[in-house]
């Protein structure tokens, strides 16, 4: 019987497929580190003030646990019990070892799962034990965190790895929108005091600044609504040519570098430019 013997190999476009599936886990990688770098400078805080989460602290397990009930049944109790006061130190501490592994080391896949879940409990559990002080970095880290996590739960699926990348892409031009939207209906925010009044704050603020600004009303006028404009405009960058979305990533970058020099908001820089490998890879798929 007369046969023709069949090609053995990729399919056609199966090369092509191959490096674009690697360059998404390349982004994947980048965002993980960036963000794990945002992860381990908040253990060392949490680690450095960690007598706030004594009993006698700002942070008393014994106050901060009547907002909840039930603490006292199975197994909530022994919940309760490792938030207690100086057990709960363990948390920033796996955390920490969690970040630097993750961000010093090469860990193949499924230990960047265990690595990023853990990154996500932990951070899910201090929010738990302390609840005041957190902000929009840290909700944005635990986002990115939990879906790079789902990420990994589908190996080799390319759909669902550009279906991760593309939900932290989205999520934080969401976030930078939602910001700029709330800060333009604010009064105090159009015309500068809200800058003003942030700076003159002893936890968020600057003397050198806040003097220059109530100086000169203009200028944090000028401020203000230049920040609220940049941010509502920041979701432009999925779909501007490549030179302008660079512009924009790099006064993102700009723009949380001065944020953490005055104001110490030190987290933002890595939460916020962590999901920046993921907004430039969805950048490039979706320009003309």
């Amino acid at each position: 019987m007369n046969w023709i013997p069949q090609a053995v190999g990729r399919p056609e476009g199966g090369g092509e497929a191959a490096a674009e599936a690697a360059a998404a886990d390349r982004v994947l990688v980048r965002i993980e580190k960036i963000g794990a770098m945002g992860a381990l400078i908040g253990a060392l805080e949490q680690l450095a003030a960690s007598s706030a989460l004594s009993d006698d602290g700002i942070f008393s397990w014994r106050v901060n646990q009547t907002r909840f009930r039930g603490l006292e049944r199975f197994p909530l109790t022994y919940v309760s019990r490792l938030l207690e006061y100086p057990r709960v130190v363990v948390i920033p501490q796996v955390r920490l070892t969690a970040a630097a592994r993750l961000l010093l080391g090469r860990p193949h896949r499924r230990e960047r799962a265990a690595l990023l879940l853990t990154l996500t409990g932990t951070a899910a559990g201090m929010q738990v034990r302390q609840y005041y002080g957190y902000d929009g970095s840290d909700n944005i880290s635990m986002i990115t965190f939990l879906v790079a996590t789902l990420e990994k739960a589908f190996p080799g699926d390319d759909r669902a790895r550009e279906a991760c990348i593309r939900f932290i892409a989205f999520q934080a031009c969401v976030a930078y929108a939602a910001a700029g939207a709330i800060k333009l209906v604010s009064p105090v925010w159009r015309d500068g005091s809200a800058i003003t009044g942030i700076l003159r704050t002893r936890v968020y603020g600057d003397k050198g600044l806040y003097r220059l600004l109530r100086l000169h009303p203009a200028v944090a006028r000028a401020v203000a609504r230049g920040v609220i404009l940049g941010e509502l405009t920041f979701p432009l960058v999925l779909v501007a040519p490549r030179p302008v979305a660079r512009g924009i990533l790099g006064a993102g970058v700009f723009f949380h570098l001065v944020n953490g020099r005055f104001m110490g908001l030190n987290r933002f820089l890595w939460a916020f430019t962590a999901t920046y490998p993921a907004i430039a890879h969805v950048s490039r798929s979706l320009r003309p």
